[in-house]
């Protein structure tokens, strides 16, 4: 019986191979539709969610200047904002998820056109041109979505802070800070009937514009739960704040504008004075990261000299991949801040403590920051290996054994910690799946004792775990040193869990 029907099954087969073209699903429809801005031509090429990608060109003849493309384009508006009777054009584009992400590009319809903004609005639709100053070039106002998500938000309960852009030198750059008065009134709508992602836009506006001390002074005498939601993740949101504002600084003093930064803020140089820490990444193919410092001079923002230069690596789309960035900032006793760089350049992770001058990068060594980095770093690279092995990838033996052997290693280098450590006895470093930290305080910081205060996040595998996104539970890491003969040493450590969820279990 199965080899009569063979034959059969075959021809059946071929009849689907022979099957004419006119047979297969038809491509979607393409819209095409054009408008003018200036003397320029924007036509469009629209898909909705099919393929190819919509596109958006900007056109002058047979000539084409600019495209967007995306899962959807669109042009925003056409107006002059610079003030220069030449019009400009915002083109966006979405990439179609369920809230994200929009990019937006400004163009100036010189001749020929030019590129004046590229901005990541995320969740936000449109940029909206505005006189904040009263004088010259319109503002463009934008959002901020630093927080989505975040601090045991869902989306619903999330919201921006805003984002600024100014005309300076010739280009649109986030200057959101020069704006103190425009923020606070945008606090004060976004917060008008109080919720979580209102109130903690008010927080962060009154920690960027009148000084952390307000804002905890504020937070106290919100209701519950704000009042302790605020308290548990203060730190955080301060760490989190410090490049508010600055991730343009290394456009304004005259990198790249599309070149791939990551950095933090703080008074690195002398008390009171801002900074932006950043390592860059040129556009194109640069094969180096640069860490460096981006202070004001007057109205202008200067790069400082290299820093640190590291190689690049690239993921599977050749976007680069960071292995060293700033961390943390960590205020001094004197008013300064130092800042712990993480570092995995040699697979496992690394936080060193730094003092930042103007052109000088300094390793802390005999130092209660030093030591406090050396207990993080053990503890991460614990976590890390030891998340690793449940990576959805497959492994020969050689390579399970190896996973292993850099978890044995790890777990050998950080069990001497131990000793130091106070409270509940089972703390199992083989099972130390999740430690990550958000912020770092010191206390206490004089010559002869210190205290650094850490919140972090600690879990730990068990028979269940299929992933290395090991879950977690927030706690405190309190880390007592005192200066020995020998230098600086731990005296004891403990976690204590955090309270102050929005939604406690």
């Amino acid at each position: 019986m199965i080899r009569s029907r063979t034959p059969l099954l075959l021809t059946a087969l071929g009849l689907l191979l022979a099957a004419p073209a006119a047979a297969q699903p038809a491509p979607m429809p393409v819209k095409v539709s054009s408008r003018t801005c200036g003397a320029y031509t924007l036509a469009l090429r629209e898909n909705g969610f099919g393929e190819p990608a919509d596109r958006v060109t900007i056109t002058r003849g047979a000539t084409s200047y600019a495209t967007v493309e995306d899962t959807m384009v669109s042009v925003d508006w056409c107006r002059d904002v610079t003030g220069d009777g030449v019009p400009e054009v915002l083109l966006a584009g979405f990439s179609g998820g369920a809230h994200c992400c929009f990019t937006h590009t400004l163009y100036s319809l010189t001749s020929p056109p030019r590129r004046l903004l590229t901005a990541f609005s995320a969740h936000s639709d449109t940029l909206e041109a505005r006189q904040l100053d009263g004088r010259g070039p319109l503002e463009l106002v934008g959002a901020d979505w630093r927080f989505a998500y975040g601090y045991g938000m869902s989306f619903a309960e999330s919201a921006p802070l805003p984002t600024v852009y100014s005309f300076l030198n010739g280009q649109y750059v986030e200057n959101t800070r020069a704006f103190p008065g425009f923020m606070q009134t945008y606090a004060r709508h976004m917060n008008a009937d109080p919720f979580s992602g209102g109130v903690l836009v008010e927080y962060a506006t009154r920690t960027v514009t009148q000084g952390s001390a307000s804002a905890d002074t504020w937070a106290a005498a919100q209701p519950a739960p704000f009042r302790a939601w605020l308290a548990n993740y203060g730190p955080d949101v301060r760490q989190d704040l410090s490049d508010f504002g600055l991730r343009d600084w290394p456009t304004r003093a005259g990198l790249d504008a599309d070149a791939v930064r990551s950095g933090i803020g703080g008074a690195f140089t002398a008390p009171g004075t801002r900074a932006y820490l950043a390592v860059t990444v040129g556009a194109g193919r640069d094969p180096v990261a640069t860490l460096r410092l981006f202070q004001p001079r007057g109205a202008a923002i200067t790069a400082g000299p290299a820093l640190l230069t590291v190689p690049v690596t690239r993921d599977a789309y050749g976007e680069p991949t960071l292995t060293v960035w700033p961390a943390a900032t960590v205020r001094r006793a004197g008013g300064r801040d130092d800042t712990l760089l993480r570092d995995a350049r040699s697979g496992s992770v690394r936080y060193a403590a730094y003092r930042v001058g103007s052109a000088a990068l300094t390793e802390l060594r005999d130092d209660p920051l030093a030591v406090t980095a050396a207990l993080l770093s053990d503890l991460s690279s614990v976590a890390g290996h030891v998340a690793s092995q449940y990576r959805d990838v497959t492994r020969t033996a050689a390579q399970t054994a190896e996973v292993q052997r850099r978890i044995d290693a790890a777990v050998t280098r950080a069990r001497p910690w131990l000793g130091t450590r106070r409270g509940p006895t089972d703390f199992p470093l083989g099972r130390l799946g999740n430690f990550t930290f958000g912020s770092v305080t010191l206390t206490q910081d004089s010559p002869a004792q210190a205290q650094a205060v850490i919140t972090t996040t600690v879990g730990f595998t068990d028979d269940r775990t299929d992933s290395e996104y090991v879950s977690g539970e927030r706690h405190t890491l309190t880390v007592n040193l005192d200066r020995a003969a020998t230098g600086w040493q731990v005296t004891d450590w403990t976690l204590k869990p955090r309270t102050g969820e929005l939604y406690e279990d």
